[in-house]
């Protein structure tokens, strides 16, 4: 862990919030700031932290703050979030008694250092123009290459960007906060930083929720198309149980590979874009991710397999560029991802052959290539042990999450004592706040983590209902 070498002092500053209402922070109670921490153990030299803090409605005395370790890695959490905190379902009850953190972690969103600004667009573009699968793997990992000598050019260290870092960022927050301990809501990939936390640092950790774990001994690290392919046949076998779903939208995966497949031998322009089947599967993961849009999915994949060229360009406008859930440093993300995985070639190549319809045309050494070119080198084998811990731990997985896939939530809790699972049926990616069972037993288990939540509600939620129209209103920013 990184050796907290500055003094955890929180600066307060004009939070500036985008598309916010005058008066925004003053009657939702937000206040903001810079934490600075230490660059690394070997260098101390000072890197700032963008924070949020949402202030109690009904502050309680003695109760421990949350922390929100938001997913990614790469996304900036403060902007994105914090705009719409009235809006968002959880985050109103949750802060009822307790104050309720939000940063961005380093190197992404206000926090330092976010080198290579213009990698985003780049990789944007290259997905965009329509090249052969050597070619965009050969730009991407150029584009990867030019960032790591920009950043060792201007003095920047790719490697101070890990998981450990970010804890020991967690532990600097909980410093500046006067917290004995805190509690830890994580969602995806902020789980992987909680569940490190809990290793080694459990006295300062009250409780933890793991909304969509990623846990160091995943068992999908290496690649994601394997649980692309298990979310997407969850979903195709729902849509089959359902006589109007299946009536309407027939097989799913036969429709979706072929549309995959028309689409990389015959693309669709949209202006400066070329839509190849890579960059249409590309917009397609966003929807089926969200809990909020997956139920459309079997819409999204009829209709784009009916060759409706007008919805296909909306959907990639909606979904593609990866964006799609804030602003996102690729550099920041990159640089944690590659020190945190190992050799994934022969994954991948297995993958291919297991799931040939819905595996993209991207080489099976992509992966490989651009991490030796960009952050080459792996964490130690300890950081992959599974963790275990006796701290009360809530845990909840979507039975249609392409991302982190309900195995991962068992792996995650394998040595966790005192965890409880909630796997939510017809639910995608960090199904906490899904409806208001799901809600109800995270708001009773940051009350009381020491007493086993009561799961009974899950009993007699109804089951996913996947509609037969109304995808243009989500993408068109209704509901």
């Amino acid at each position: 862990m990184l050796a907290l070498l500055i003094a955890t002092t929180l600066i307060s500053a004009p939070c500036d919030l985008p598309d916010v209402s005058v008066g925004y922070e003053r009657e939702h109670r937000i206040e903001c700031g810079w934490l600075e921490v230490p660059r690394s153990n070997e260098d101390p030299t000072p890197l700032r932290l963008w924070l949020a803090v949402a202030r109690a409605s009904e502050p309680e005395a003695g109760q421990a703050p949350i922390i929100y370790i938001n997913g990614g890695p790469g996304v900036a959490t403060v902007d994105s979030i914090v705009p719409g905190i009235h809006e968002w379902k959880a985050f109103e009850p949750l802060r009822r008694r307790r104050e309720l953190i939000f940063f961005d972690q380093r190197g992404s969103g206000r926090s330092e250092e976010n080198f290579c600004p213009a990698l985003a667009e780049t990789l944007k573009s290259v997905s965009a123009a329509g090249l052969s699968p050597e070619e965009e793997s050969h730009k991407g990992v150029a584009a990867f290459a030019e960032c790591r000598q920009q950043a060792e050019a201007n003095g920047f260290d790719v490697g101070a960007y890990t998981t450990m870092a970010n804890v020991a960022d967690i532990e600097a927050i909980r410093r500046a906060f006067g917290a004995d301990r805190v509690k830890l809501l994580s969602v995806s990939y902020g789980s992987m930083v909680a569940l490190q936390a809990m290793r080694t640092r459990p006295d300062t950790i009250e409780a933890a929720i793991l909304s969509s774990p990623y846990p160091p001994n995943s068992v999908s690290w290496a690649e994601q198309v394997s649980s692309t392919a298990a979310s997407y046949n969850a979903i195709d076998g729902a849509c089959s149980r359902q006589t109007d779903c299946h009536g309407k939208f027939g097989d799913l995966l036969p429709k979706l590979e072929e549309t995959l497949a028309r689409l990389e031998k015959t693309p669709i322009r949209h202006g400066e874009k070329v839509i190849s089947g890579r960059l249409f599967a590309s917009a397609l993961w966003p929807l089926a991710v969200r809990s909020a849009t997956v139920q459309h999915f079997p819409e999204a994949v009829h209709r784009a397999h009916a060759g409706d060229e007008a919805f296909i360009r909306k959907l990639v406008d909606a979904f593609s560029g990866g964006d799609a859930f804030g602003g996102f440093s690729p550099a920041q993300a990159y640089a944690i991802m590659c020190h945190e995985s190992g050799p994934t070639a022969a994954w991948f190549a297995r993958a291919r052959n297991l799931y040939p319809g819905i595996a993209t045309a991207q080489p099976d050494d992509n992966w490989d290539r651009l991490c030796a070119a960009y952050r080459p080198g792996f964490a130690n084998a300890a950081f992959f042990a599974p963790v275990a811990s006796g701290i009360p731990t809530l845990i909840y997985a979507g039975t249609f999450d392409p991302a982190t896939p309900v195995v991962d939530a068992y792996q995650a809790m394998r040595f966790l004592r005192n965890a409880t699972l909630v796997e939510v049926p017809g639910a995608s990616h960090a199904p906490m706040s899904i409806d208001d069972c799901t809600l109800s037993i995270g708001l009773d288990f940051i009350d009381v983590p020491q007493s086993r939540p009561d799961l009974n509600c899950m009993k007699t939620r109804p089951p996913v209902v996947f509609p037969l129209e109304g995808l243009d209103s989500v993408l068109s920013g209704g509901e």
